[in-house]
């Protein structure tokens, strides 16, 4: 029987196109570009009501959102997602959400940060983490269970979707993690993808610019049995297995409000953190 049950989605790609002569005059030309001539099909407004009652209409302890709520970082964009994600979040059951790169699309939404200024309620720790650790989420989703949520999207040039891990971010961590009593386990969540399908082709210029030194780095903790990550949109589930240690089951639920491709199986995941210690990812399709 399971004691936690997890709801996670990534990429909802709330969008509208630029205003004016400054929002145009940036990555969002391209950006904007790329949604009129091929996005925009794949995400009509039908697809957002129906993932968002389909959440609703099921039985969670933790909704996790693992960023990319928005296209190009807009206002309007981040208002329309705070609007449309409302009964989700003030309802009774916790919700947390990291950024995703499209939601520090351009250094004019980090100046104030729209992304804080909407959802900083559900990127708040608790408790506060340590000291210079800004980019470190940490939170409680049940007995015997935290969750750590990384920030590491930062803008970009205009052919750069790339984010970066810091070492200040990796060092928080660890003396997060240390803290914990023996038996904790940990649910990370990150919007950037470490592990990828067998025969994957890996663009540089998409994911962590220090891809494989994270990837160790979540590799030799044995507490983190669980990774969430979004932005590749290509739903997939790994269970990988440490040598003579702890499994890791890598979930990606990106995109959630797409039209599926051929070959999807899923939109999102429920995922049950069962009493056992062991953990049950179950694909959720939306047609």
């Amino acid at each position: 029987m399971a004691t936690l049950t997890l709801v996670h989605l990534s990429d909802l790609h709330f969008h509208a196109l630029p205003r004016g002569l400054k929002e145009w005059a940036s990555k969002r030309l391209l950006g904007a570009l790329n949604w009129t001539l091929k996005r925009r099909r794949q995400y009509p407004l039908e697809r957002y009501r129906r993932l968002l009652e389909a959440v609703r209409s099921r039985p969670w302890d933790h909704l996790l959102i693992s960023g990319d709520l928005t296209q190009l970082a807009l206002e309007d964009e981040f208002r329309q997602a705070r609007d449309a994600l409302a009964p989700l979040l003030e309802g009774s059951a916790p919700v947390s959400i990291i950024p995703g790169n499209h939601d520090r699309y351009v250094s004019e939404a980090c100046e104030p940060d729209r992304f804080q200024a909407h959802f900083g309620p559900w990127h708040t720790s608790e408790p506060s983490p340590l000291p210079g650790a800004r980019e470190v989420l940490w939170r409680e989703l049940g007995p015997g269970w935290r969750l750590l949520g990384w920030d590491s999207t930062h803008p970009n040039d205009w052919l750069s979707a790339s984010g970066t891990v810091f070492r200040e971010t990796l060092e928080a961590s660890e003396a997060l993690l240390g803290s914990l009593a023996p038996e904790t386990q940990v649910v990370l969540m990150n919007h950037y993808p470490l592990w990828f399908p067998e025969g994957w082709r890996v663009h540089a210029r998409h994911e962590l610019l220090n891809l494989e030194s994270v990837r160790e780095w979540v590799w030799s903790q044995p507490r983190i049995r669980v990774y969430l990550h979004g932005h590749v949109h290509r739903n997939w589930h790994l269970h990988l297995q440490r040598p003579g240690g702890t499994p890791l089951d890598v979930v990606n639920s990106a995109s959630s409000t797409m039209i599926p491709r051929s070959g999807t199986e899923s939109s999102f995941h429920q995922i049950e953190l069962l009493d056992s210690g062991g953990v049950r990812v179950e694909p959720r399709f939306l047609t």
